[in-house]
């Protein structure tokens, strides 16, 4: 197996894992979780996870994945404090936003073109005309798959919940910024275990255990246990061995395949029959991802 085919594949299994929130997360606010309760307690299980396959690793092999070199502990710093901004921002907006997830989408898979941007332009990344056409088709078609053409709706629209997940999505792109510099140096286990800790962390300060026990139902409990595995300890390590093989914004243009797999669960699972848009967009995007396949560029 190819480097890029080992990090296409991971960043394909995270954005699979990742697909499976846009139900998990509504039923988990229906329960009457806020978003710090929902953070706090699935990033404290996530944490416990990737702890306990670090401590595995020690003992089995000897190395020692917690190991953090003192000049590069601000960069971690930085890169856990970054990622809990994100998550509270694309949260919050989410709970005002919902259930106009379409908007929700839309806004934060802009990213992969805000970062592509910035390493063109900052960084002088180079992107061959394959990979600009996969960009565009990826971002249109999502812009159809997720039915915000043509069929756009002001439903739960607010200033507040926009705002907010523009922050998110800016703050996802420092947050890969910044995690692919770290990346040169230590593995994705490493970066992940730290970042979450961070984020229990610093979420935790934001309201007493008591109120988060209060809030998380039984069934809510099991949805966030879930998305913990799934969607944090699963999506989180994937997405990191793919930018360590294939880079960020390859990475990001493979996100964008993310409505392939909602469509795809939507379908069997919910009995949701895509509209001719959605079938348009995802063709679309598959289009995308067989252009960013077929360069090969990092």
């Amino acid at each position: 197996m190819t480097k890029f085919l080992k990090g296409f594949i991971a960043a394909a299994i995270a954005v699979f894992a990742w697909s499976t929130l846009e139900i998990t997360g509504s039923f988990i606010f229906a329960e009457g979780a806020g978003p710090v309760s929902v953070l706090s307690v699935r990033f404290l299980i996530a944490t416990l996870l990737f702890g306990g396959v670090m401590l595995w690793k020690k003992q089995t092999t000897g190395e020692n994945l917690f190991l953090v070199e003192k000049e590069d502990r601000k960069q971690f710093l930085i890169n856990g404090v970054i990622l809990a901004v994100h998550l509270l921002v694309y949260w919050f907006a989410w709970e005002l936003l919902d259930p106009n997830l379409p908007v929700i989408y839309a806004i934060f898979y802009m990213y992969p073109f805000v970062l592509c941007l910035i390493s063109i332009l900052y960084y002088g990344e180079k992107f061959s005309n394959n990979r600009k056409l996969a960009l565009g088709l990826g971002t249109l078609g999502c812009m159809f798959a997720i039915e915000l053409i043509p069929t756009f709706s002001l439903e739960g629209l607010n200033t507040k919940g926009v705002l907010l997940d523009v922050a998110a999505c800016l703050t996802w792109v420092a947050y890969l910024i910044v995690g692919q510099g770290i990346m040169k140096k230590y593995k994705p286990l490493t970066i992940v275990f730290y970042d979450f800790l961070q984020v229990f962390i610093y979420v935790s300060l934001f309201q007493s255990p008591m109120t988060t026990l209060s809030e998380v139902t039984f069934n809510g409990l099991l949805a966030i246990a879930y998305i913990s595995v799934v969607a944090s300890f699963i999506a989180y390590f994937c997405y990191w061995i793919a930018v360590k093989n294939i880079g960020a914004t390859n990475t990001g243009l493979v996100e964008l395949g993310t409505p392939i797999f909602g469509v795809t669960l939507g379908y069997f699972f919910l009995s949701m029959s895509p509209s001719l848009w959605q079938i348009a967009g995802l063709v679309m995007i598959s289009g995308g991802l067989f252009l960013v396949y077929k360069e090969k560029q990092v």
